[in-house]
Formats: C-alpha cells, sequence, structure tokens
C-alpha cells in the first residue's frame, strides 16, 4: 500500500482529523506488519506462508486511529467508544469500548479450559504455553511472579518468558513522551496483542521503536510478526471529527438483529404516561376477573419503566393467590436443575399456547429458560421477537446482551446493554452488565488507558421485592 502524502505532511486521514495546535499534537506513522508461519508437519492451513499489511496510524491524546486500506478504526478513550468508518461509502458504525477487554476475558478463560480438557485427554502434546495466550489476548491468564528475561543479540535484544521468545526489540528507535509511548502500546494491544508485561515494558521505554517482531505460538504452529515503523511524525492532529461521514444505513437483507438494534439506538426512553397506561390496562384485567393477564400486565409495565408490581388492593392480591397459572409460572421460573427447568419450558410453551404466541412477557420467559438450558441460539430469536412487538420493552436488552455474549457476539452484546440502559438506566435488571464494566476497568485497567477521566454508570437501587406478592423484578426471574 502506496503511503499516502498527507501522512507525510501531518494526518493518515486529513479529511477525518481537525487541526490543533503544536502543543496538542499526535504522533503519526506507517507500519508495515510482515506475517511468516512456520507450520507444525502435517498441518493443513489456506493461511499464507508469508503476507504484509500496511496501515497508517495516529496516537492522539484520547484516541488513536488505525487506517488500513479504505478502513478506518478510531479508539476514543474518553468516551470509551469505538468507530469502525468505511471510507469508501463514508458510513461508521459506533460500538462500546467495553466490548473488546470483555471478549477477551471470556477468550483467555475459554482457551484455560480447552488447556484443561486436553490435558485430561492426555493431548498435552497439543498444548500451547500460556503466555502465548496471554501474548495474543493481551490479557493475564492467571497471577505470575516471573518477569522478562533478556537475551541480548546483535542489534537488538530477545525477551522472553518462561523460556519462551515474546518480543525481539531492535535498538533504532524515536524518543517519545510517556503517554506516547503508552498510546503506542496501546495501539500493539487493540491491533496486534503483546503480552502485558511486553507492552508495559514498550509503554515504560519513553520510545517508538523503528523495527521488532512479536512471536506467537498457536495450534497448528510458530508465527513471527515482523514490524517496522516509518514515516513517523509529531505535529499530527490531536482531534477528530466524523462530520464527514454518516451512521451507517441498513441493507435491504439485513438481519433481524442488526435491524432491532438499529432501531434501538433511535428509540427515546418512554415518556411519562407510559406507566400510568399501563397499570391501567392492568386494572381493567382484574376488574374482568383476567388478574394473569393482568400480572403480564404489571410486569410488561416493570420491564419498561422499571415500575415496581405493587399497590394492589386486598380483592386483587387474592386474586392473584388463587391464581393457578401464577403459581405454575413462578414455580417453573424458581427452578436450579436441568429437569425442573425442562419442566419449566413446557409449562411456559403450553400457557403461550393459551395466551397467545405473541405475549411479550410469555416469550420473553420462554427465551429465559431456553438461555438457562444453554440454547442460546433459540433464546436469542425468542428475545429479537419480543423486541420487534415491544421494542420499548427495556430489561429485554439486558437478556438479549446476555444471550449474545454468550456467543462471543460481544460488540453486539454492549450495542444491546447500551439500547436499554439509555431508555430505561434506573431498571435494576442492567445491575448485572454495570458490574460487569466495573469489573474490566477494574482487572484490565491499561485497556481503558489514556482517556479523559469518566464515572462508571452507577445505577441506583432498586434492591426491594417487586410486589407484596414476592415477584422478583428480573428478567432472569419474574
Amino acid at each position: 500500500m502506496t503511503l499516502v502524502p498527507a501522512l507525510r505532511r501531518a494526518s493518515v486521514a486529513a479529511i477525518l482529523f481537525l487541526g490543533a495546535s503544536a502543543a496538542q499534537a499526535s504522533v503519526a506513522f506507517h507500519v508495515t506488519v510482515t506475517t511468516e508461519r512456520v507450520n507444525k508437519p502435517g498441518v493443513k492451513t489456506s493461511l499464507p506462508a508469508r503476507d504484509a499489511q500496511d496501515s497508517d496510524v495516529v496516537l492522539g491524546p484520547h484516541y488513536l486511529s488505525v487506517r488500513d486500506g479504505k478502513s478506518l478504526s478510531v479508539l476514543d478513550f474518553a468516551t470509551r467508544r469505538r468507530h469502525v468508518i468505511d471510507m469508501a461509502a463514508s458510513t461508521y458504525d459506533t460500538y462500546s469500548l467495553f466490548d473488546v477487554a470483555g471478549l477477551r476475558r471470556i477468550e483467555i478463560g475459554n482457551r484455560k479450559g480447552m488447556a484443561g480438557a486436553l490435558q485430561a485427554g492426555g493431548l498435552q502434546a497439543h498444548l500451547t504455553p500460556r503466555v502465548y495466550d496471554e501474548q495474543s489476548l493481551s490479557v493475564p491468564a492467571a497471577r505470575r511472579r516471573n518477569a522478562l528475561q533478556p537475551q541480548v543479540l546483535d542489534g537488538a535484544v530477545l525477551w522472553s518468558l518462561d523460556e519462551q521468545p515474546l518480543l525481539r526489540l531492535g535498538i533504532a528507535g524515536s524518543p517519545a513522551s510517556g503517554a506516547d509511548a503508552a498510546a503506542f502500546a496501546q495501539y500493539l494491544r487493540y491491533t496486534w496483542g503483546g503480552h502485558p508485561l511486553v507492552l508495559k515494558m514498550l509503554a515504560d521505554g519513553k520510545r517508538i521503536p523503528a523495527e521488532f517482531t512479536l512471536h506467537y505460538q498457536e495450534v497448528g504452529g510458530k508465527v513471527m510478526r515482523h514490524f517496522r515503523i516509518s514515516a513517523m511524525t509529531v505535529d499530527a492532529p490531536a482531534t477528530y471529527t466524523l462530520a464527514a461521514y454518516r451512521p451507517r444505513p441498513l441493507t435491504a437483507d439485513a438481519r433481524t438483529l442488526e435491524r432491532v438494534l438499529a432501531q434501538a439506538a433511535l428509540l427515546p426512553p418512554l415518556g411519562q404516561q407510559a406507566h400510568p397506561a399501563l397499570r391501567a390496562e392492568a386494572e381493567r384485567l382484574f376488574a374482568a376477573e383476567q388478574p394473569f393477564d393482568a400480572f403480564l400486565g404489571m410486569l410488561e409495565d416493570h420491564f419498561s419503566t422499571g415500575a415496581l408490581v405493587d399497590k394492589l388492593t386486598p380483592q386483587q392480591q387474592l386474586a392473584m393467590q388463587e391464581c393457578e397459572p401464577i403459581h405454575d409460572l413462578t414455580r417453573g421460573l424458581l427452578a436450579k436443575d436441568k429437569e425442573g427447568i425442562q419442566a419449566a419450558l413446557a409449562t411456559v410453551q403450553g400457557l403461550r399456547q393459551q395466551h397467545g404466541l405473541e405475549q411479550p412477557v410469555l416469550t420473553l420467559f420462554e427465551g429465559n429458560l431456553r438461555a438457562k438450558l444453554g440454547q442460546w441460539p433459540e433464546a436469542t430469536a425468542l428475545y429479537l421477537q419480543v423486541l420487534q412487538a415491544k421494542p420499548q420493552m427495556a430489561a429485554v436488552y439486558q437478556d438479549l446482551g446476555d444471550a449474545l455474549l454468550a456467543q462471543f457476539d460481544a460488540a453486539n452484546a454492549w450495542r444491546s446493554w447500551d439500547a436499554g440502559r439509555a431508555m430505561a438506566p434506573s431498571l435494576r435488571q442492567f445491575r448485572k452488565v454495570n458490574t460487569l464494566e466495573r469489573d474490566l476497568l477494574s482487572d484490565y485497567p491499561a485497556f481503558f488507558a489514556d482517556g479523559a477521566p469518566v464515572q462508571p454508570k452507577v445505577q441506583p437501587s432498586t434492591s426491594r421485592p417487586a410486589s407484596s406478592t414476592k415477584t422478583e423484578g428480573s428478567t432472569n426471574l419474574p
């Protein structure tokens, strides 16, 4: 790829980045990454033995950008968002920065589980040293006390851990501020990986190396990535704008998931009249001696507005206590073992047949029971069915996000959670994802470094019981 002239002057994408004073300038450079693979005997793969990729990079005070051909990614650490821009179409998609660290945490746990299974099966020869999982994902697999060990070579230093080579670092490089060196390590973390200890060493080194090699091991063999930095400039603009682009429009063949999430991102919170209207409908159903339908309506109200299932008259409480379908439903949803969950699933499916397959709360509960059984695609389809009919039933976005994350779709999981929290930020169902984000900030602070301080999204507690009938306001346990 030919280096664009704009990079030599100031920036990798002059139409994207705004000008700034010299004191605020960023570092920009061109990087060529050559990947070499040495496969084990007998391993068949479609991956080439050698390939190269060119990128243009800007390291800003609170963001970094990477341009590969027609695609440009911007990581904004101040807002904890990342934008993926299609420069040919002048469109972009926006995601949460949390989804990267969230997926890495799941993957490192998954690899540990696979390693345990291989070891238990006597297949130690197929094990990849744990340091290379950490090298690929830039997250620690466990606490470690040993340190990187250097070996001086001709014009370079080879850094190893547990006798496994990780980094061959050339002597040549450009002096850099501590912030720029940390941003360079951040660029590697989000693009090519690097062991946490390797990245910390690079961040502390106050220079940007001209050449270096990262070593990896995979099941199929060894991988080496050689980096060559060129055309560095220190007067690149320090800010960016998306003004030249527009959000990517939906295509005619867009998936249901994409349509639901795109619509959710545009929906405003429900107005103040939403709860009174839903509660009035529940009162009408009580008056018509339909306590089960009234109960489902109050749950829909709670999942949409956060309103509690309370302030029941003695007559209404008695009607609910004498309603056998309510007892069948709540008993089933409390089930913990597989047989109990399967029985509950049959109960909910029967109730859906009686009250209509489109009934949103029962559809939601069937999705939750399938999720408990690990039937994630089926659960996802049911959540999407609910949201197509009731797009402002905010709590369902928590469950949809859980199902997507279980299927390793972290990007859309956070899109779902963010949409639900924007609609009803006080819903206690979102305490789970709020806690997850706090854990990621605590466990992997390096993934969020260099941004302006952002307060975690802490939701007010609503931990009291949802009603006098002890019906808890949770989409996993109604």
